[in-house]
């Protein structure tokens, strides 16, 4: 691996949230620690296994309408994060202004997120059919390395704090934390990557507005100490309206939770990490 362990995706700062807005526009982005030495040059520097789930910071196939970072040396001369004056009528741009950094998979330019010297964060396009491609950034006409990128039907993955916690709120926006653990029987929602197309599909590079299903429900699962819930107890598992290449999983909790219990999500056998736990106590809430 070329990026320092300690590295994360995102830098999650919650003290204070209540709404999840503001939680996920708290989903800053860190630079990583680059912990292999490029070579020499101009060129941007990167390798095969340094492009990562943006949710699980770990190489490996990404999904159609995936978030990918991509960890390196020279990528960008300097850090700029997407703003709403860089879309046009929702269209997510394959540039940001002033950065001169473009990605491309395939003969297919992806829209950027986010620029820094050594982070590039990008949008697997979501018209891209599962297979083997190859991938390469370029800065202001330089080009670094043409790697290897498998793109999947899914690539589950959850968000998660440093704490190893995954992101989770209740219905009313607010943080499920240690302070603040989910409750048996609760509605909540958990926030995902990775989960593929959907019903209706995302055919354009816009950001959605409206709520859609993942497009393999019927094998859609959750696990909570290996255990899976029950269908019924997952009321929906889509896209996040508003946010590029977000998803979203409301749930019931069982009546009887333990605390602080392993949460994966998958379709068919293909899970997202373990080792991930829900913020959870068996108390109710007062």
């Amino acid at each position: 691996m070329g990026v320092d362990a300690r590295s994360t995706p995102f830098c999650i700062m919650v003290s204070g949230l209540q709404r999840i807005a503001g939680l996920l526009l708290a989903l800053v982005f860190c630079t990583a620690v680059w912990a292999q030495a490029p070579p020499s040059g101009n060129a941007p520097f990167y390798t095969s296994t340094s492009v990562v789930d943006a949710a699980t910071n770990l190489p490996g196939p990404v999904a159609p309408n995936g978030l990918v970072s991509l960890y390196g040396a020279r990528l960008a001369f300097a850090t700029r994060a997407l703003q709403t004056s860089d879309l046009v009528a929702d269209a997510l741009p394959t540039t940001l202004a002033g950065t001169g950094v473009r990605v491309v998979i395939g003969a297919i330019a992806v829209p950027i997120l986010f620029v820094s010297p050594q982070q590039v964060n990008f949008l697997v396009p979501p018209i891209l059919r599962p297979g083997r491609y190859k991938l390469q950034l370029t800065r202001d006409g330089w080009s670094g390395p043409e790697v290897d990128l498998e793109v999947a039907d899914v690539a589950p993955g959850t968000f998660a704090m440093e704490t190893r916690f995954v992101i989770a709120t209740r219905a009313d926006g607010s943080l499920i934390d240690a302070a603040a653990p989910a409750r048996p029987g609760e509605v909540i929602i958990v926030y995902a990557s990775g989960l593929g197309q959907t019903t209706p599909r995302l055919l354009n590079l816009n950001i959605p507005r409206r709520a859609a299903q993942i497009e393999q429900r019927s094998q859609f699962r959750v696990l909570l100490n290996t255990v899976p819930l029950e269908a019924g107890a997952v009321l929906y598992a889509g896209v996040t309206p508003g946010f590029a290449g977000l998803y979203q999983i409301n749930l019931r909790l069982p009546d009887q939770l333990g605390e602080n219990p392993e949460l994966r999500v998958g379709i068919g056998e293909r899970l997202s990490p373990g080792g991930f736990l829900l913020p959870a106590g068996a108390a109710a809430l007062q």
